[in-house]
């Protein structure tokens, strides 16, 4: 445990207080990780104490999704994450109206070599974007002007909630569609993304639940096997998880209002 960005985010899930200190280093951070959870029996039991599981396409009847390498699977579109490819930091299931507010991932198997996890938090991304690219901002918050998925949802990369918070919602896989002028902050978006990705080299064992309405999480390219476990769902009752980030929580040191902007 000595990747520093896993060990600022661990809690012992097995100790008397752990899913209490999990739900509110998740609300604050969007991030939890943890270890302990070694095959897929000990990953439905660690589920269902955090959340409800959802049905998925590619899951199994227990919740669980199985991501590895299965050749040729990973060329169709929307199947990228069961190849050895860098996969793009992203949301999942980003073409529901409402996609799943957590994400489980356990790692059972680490690559021969990369296959890193990444994951960015998303409050930082619009903070710097609200700093150094505020017009580039305003298009990626316009509602409607980004499909995600096909046929997929109408929305935005950020979108407000009723309580003044702000959710993020992203995919670069081919099965997105931004419409103009939205397009055009694309590359701005993609190089502000860069610079906040946070690799979580998983070992076997170790896993991490993030808050997919805030996080974005992707993977690095790999060689040799590689396999992960997955679970999508909503927190459990007892835990109460804003909806995303408060706009301006993260501040961004040295920033210039014309470093990115050139709408």
């Amino acid at each position: 445990m000595d990747h520093e960005d896993f060990t600022s985010h661990y809690v012992s899930l097995a100790s008397s207080d752990g899913l209490e200190r999990a739900a509110a280093m998740l609300a604050r951070d969007g991030l939890v990780t943890f270890d302990g959870v070694h095959d897929r029996r000990s990953v439905v039991d660690l589920a269902s104490r955090l959340l409800t599981t959802w049905e998925h396409r590619d899951a199994g009847a227990d919740g669980v999704t199985m991501i590895a390498d299965r050749g040729s699977v990973a060329d169709r579109l929307g199947y990228a994450g069961f190849g050895t490819r860098e996969l793009h930091p992203h949301t999942d299931a980003s073409a529901l109206a409402r996609p799943p507010r957590l994400v489980m991932l356990v790692c059972i198997q680490p690559a021969e070599s990369g296959g890193e996890s990444c994951v960015v938090d998303g409050a930082a991304v619009y903070a710097d974007l609200a700093a150094r690219a505020p017009g580039f901002l305003q298009r990626l918050r316009r509602p409607g002007t980004v499909r995600f998925g096909d046929p997929g949802y109408w929305g935005s990369v950020f979108e407000p909630t009723v309580d003044g918070r702000v959710t993020v919602r992203l995919r670069l896989d081919g099965l997105e569609h931004f419409t103009e002028p939205v397009d055009e902050a694309v590359p701005v978006l993609r190089a502000v993304i860069s610079r906040y990705e946070r690799d979580l080299p998983l070992r076997p064992g170790q896993g991490y639940v993030l808050d997919n309405w805030r996080m974005l999480h992707g993977r690095r390219e790999f060689r040799g096997s590689r396999l992960m476990y997955r679970v999508l769902g909503d927190p459990v009752s007892a835990w109460v998880l804003p909806s995303g980030f408060v706009p301006g929580s993260l501040a961004v040191v040295g920033a210039s209002t014309d470093a990115w902007d050139r709408p």
